[in-house]
């Protein structure tokens, strides 16, 4: 069994960075960082907290994408460490 979040655990998270970053209150599945008021700055603020707390690097033009894009990426760079790490 796997211990990294799943993807609704994991996109609420990610969730919450972009809602700090963006100083906004709620993100959507659908909704684009960059349409948000993202920009390189904030992404690679994003990309650090990232690395902080969940142990990945995603890179910053992949962040430049919806939340939902963001959470799948980052599941599939969590999985690709897990499998490494065995």
């Amino acid at each position: 069994m796997s211990t990294h979040p799943s993807s609704t655990q994991l996109q609420q998270r990610l969730a919450g960075y972009w809602s700090e970053l963006l100083g906004l209150p709620e993100i959507a599945p659908g909704d684009h960082f960059i349409s948000l008021g993202g920009n390189s700055l904030l992404a690679t603020m994003l990309a650090n907290r990232i690395e902080e707390d969940l142990g990945i690097r995603p890179m910053m033009g992949e962040l430049f994408n919806t939340l939902e894009e963001v959470a799948t990426l980052c599941e599939q760079l969590l999985q690709e460490q897990a499998e490494a790490g065995r």
